[in-house]
């Protein structure tokens, strides 16, 4: 995370820009600074969110498969 805050501020002047080539320094600033922050909202958000998901599915499915399982075998 410092990495990508380092990495933001250091592209934040680029997004800011006044005087000559203000306009070509917004074009290359803003989809950078903007891509970097939403990048680092997915890795702090949303793949945590996905990882948990994921393991409680796998959970619940290991609990309903030793549950088919046992009845399975008190049936023979």
């Amino acid at each position: 995370m410092m990495t990508s805050f380092a990495f933001i501020f250091g592209v934040y002047p680029l997004v800011v820009a006044q005087g000559a080539a203000e306009i070509s320094r917004h074009g290359v600033g803003t989809p950078v600074f903007a891509g970097m922050i939403a990048a680092s909202a997915i890795g702090l958000f949303v793949i945590p969110m996905l990882y948990v998901t994921f393991q409680s599915l796998r959970e619940s499915s290991r609990e309903r498969l030793q549950r088919f399982s046992g009845a399975k075998k008190a049936v023979r």
